[in-house]
């Protein structure tokens, strides 16, 4: 990453075929869809997006967590399962 590149964080769920990028807080960037995300339904295509936007979210916190330290009075906030969902995927050797 370097200095003048936004953070940001993708998710992708290769069985829905739906994509996000969001920044931190959670500020949608991109989006992708393709057919098989369309035969999900409205209120199946909505779930979906949203999952994926709050596990890209909480790997854009995580990131400025580590690049600038705490930041929950920014209002970063996502919830803590998430965030520690994220963590546990982080490899011991990128942490800071």
């Amino acid at each position: 990453m370097t200095g003048d590149a936004p953070i940001t964080a993708r998710a992708h769920d290769p069985d829905t075929g739906i994509s996000v990028e969001v920044g931190p807080g959670g500020g949608l960037r991109d989006l992708v869809l393709d057919q098989r995300s369309l035969r999900l339904g409205q209120a199946g295509l909505a779930r979906a997006v949203l999952a994926l936007v709050d596990t890209a979210t909480a790997r854009a916190n995580a990131r400025v967590r580590r690049a600038v330290g705490e930041v929950d009075a920014l209002g970063l906030g996502v919830e803590a399962r998430m965030a520690e969902s994220v963590e546990d995927t982080i490899p011991e050797t990128w942490r800071v």
